[in-house]
């Protein structure tokens, strides 16, 4: 019988899995089952019910871990019978019905506007295509409110406003840590703090 739970690790929009590969190392070192599917990026809803999918095939409990828009997705994907846990790495955990453009709106950022503003695509409207869908999609579900969660908080992430990510992990009365000098690609800036929180995680949940 499968007691200690997969860490399924989701990658964002602008990355793939190898984003994860410092951290697998570091979880796999610990024997704490890894996989790291592949993101398919087609909205929101149809993110979360795949890897939802994805979750209910593996043995055993399941630990959904997400980084940016990973995270984002698993927060809704979460509802899977057997995960047991969440871990959200510089990410939003929205609540059912609710957009990362709400979040921005309510916490609005200088910062986290200027970035989107370098992800334009010189077609159509300007901004690219996915970031749009991204951040306005509302989410279907909001796993938190039933599984416990964890969230890194990366203090100089240009993608993410600091306000919002604690105002979310407030509400999921999440375990939160907060890395000052880390940047959005934490996973691979910062693999011993974020491999040490999923290992909290799956700790907290075996």
């Amino acid at each position: 019988m499968v007691t200690t739970p997969t860490a399924l690790l989701l990658h964002g929009a602008f990355t793939d899995a190898s984003v994860w590969v410092r951290v697998t190392a570091r979880l796999r070192h610990h024997a704490v089952p890894v996989t790291a599917p592949a993101n398919p990026l087609g909205g929101l809803a149809a993110d979360a019910a795949y890897i939802s999918c994805v979750a209910s095939r593996i043995a055993g409990p399941v630990v959904l871990v997400g980084h940016a828009y990973g995270g984002t997705v698993i927060s809704a994907a979460g509802t899977a019978p057997n995960v047991v846990g969440l871990v959200s790495i510089a990410a939003y955990a929205l609540a059912e019905g609710e957009s990362v453009r709400d979040l921005e709106r309510r916490f609005p950022s200088p910062t986290v506007a200027g970035r989107l503003g370098e992800m334009a695509h010189p077609l159509g409207t300007g901004h690219h295509p996915f970031a749009e869908l991204a951040r306005a999609e509302a989410a279907p579900a909001a796993a938190w409110r039933t599984r416990p969660s964890w969230m890194l908080l990366a203090g100089a992430d240009p993608a993410s406003s600091p306000e919002a990510v604690r105002f979310c992990a407030r509400r999921a009365e999440a375990t939160l840590l907060e890395i000052g000098d880390a940047a959005h690609a934490v996973p691979l800036s910062h693999p011993a703090d974020v491999a040490e929180l999923i290992r909290d995680a799956v700790r907290a949940t075996t």
